[in-house]
């Protein structure tokens, strides 16, 4: 028997890196996995798992999955029933890449990745690229808004390589779950960190959209050292799941300081009177567009 960590599930198989470094393709103990719901939540890239290989045979195979520490999910869509949908398992943080132009801005979607992750007790690096496509007095107030919600920001430009060590060392000997709108340049930006890194993960997404994945559509590349990075397709289509809007004040934590001091227990800083968290937006204490993506959200989960 020796431990490994699952990078990639197909329909049948599982390609696993074992703690030696060698990568292999398994077949799974079913038997050990009766319990589990549905087949979608017998393992996930991310998973530990304990291999073994047949005295008189060449396959390995998966005898057990060890504990998740933490597991980033999405609601499975088209499904008239709700459905976990695991992405990753035991990741240690999400690296959101946000491009400053080229797509536009877009911090609402930013907000909602980060607010997943929050959700899921990840870690967050907010990753601003594109910075040689604007001047610095542009672009830095929105580094500050996620500074001071307590997020680690990174500027970045894959093109000249500026702040690419600084995301190196934030990656360091962790599972990175990348998440980030097309055209973001999380290609560039892997290139950058590993030379033909994101060609390989272009390469996988494109086999899954022919049908060579399972629904997870996400594959763990190893970096050496323990670091592990994952690309998340059609990340932005991300559907909540079971995040409840009496909970979604607690997932934006430049709040804390503010919500035991609102007038009323149970307020959602939305309409209430005496809102400790709207004075803070007032005062400028609490980034307003931030503010504004919470009420968007809030709407959207029916609060």
């Amino acid at each position: 028997m020796t431990r490994g960590v699952v990078l990639a599930c197909f329909h049948d198989e599982w390609e696993v890196l074992l703690d030696s470094g060698e990568t292999v393709r398994c077949s799974v103990r079913a038997r050990h996995f009766a319990d589990m719901d549905s087949e979608e939540k017998l393992l996930a890239p991310g998973d530990r798992v304990m291999v073994a290989v047949p005295d008189e045979s060449d396959a390995f195979v998966i005898e057990e999955r060890l504990p998740r520490d933490t597991v980033l999910s999405r609601l499975r869509p088209r499904m008239k029933r709700e459905v976990e949908q695991v992405i990753v398992a035991n990741a240690d943080q999400l690296v959101a890449v946000a491009p400053l132009v080229s797509p536009e801005l877009n911090r609402r979607l930013l907000d909602r990745y980060l607010v997943i992750a929050e959700d899921a007790e990840l870690q967050s690096v907010v990753v601003f690229n594109k910075i040689d496509l604007l001047d610095e007095e542009q672009w830095r107030p929105h580094a500050r808004a996620y500074e001071r919600a307590g997020y680690a920001v990174v500027p970045t430009c894959a093109l000249d390589g500026r702040g690419v060590d600084d995301l190196r060392r934030q990656l360091g000997g962790k599972v990175s779950v990348f998440a980030g709108p097309s055209g973001a340049g999380k290609s560039s930006l892997l290139n950058a960190l590993e030379p033909g890194l994101g060609i390989r993960v272009r390469e996988v997404s494109q086999a899954t959209n022919k049908g060579k994945h399972t629904t997870s559509n996400v594959t763990l590349f190893s970096l050496g050292g323990g670091t592990l990075v994952a690309d998340t397709p059609g990340f932005r289509e991300l559907g909540f799941w079971r995040i409840h809007a009496d909970d979604l004040d607690l997932l934006f934590p430049e709040f804390a300081d503010y919500i035991t001091e609102c007038k009323f227990t149970g307020c959602r800083h939305s309409p209430e009177p005496g809102c400790a968290v709207k004075a803070a937006v007032e005062a400028g204490d609490v980034d307003a567009e931030r503010y504004e993506s919470y009420i968007k959200l809030l709407e959207e989960l029916g609060g």
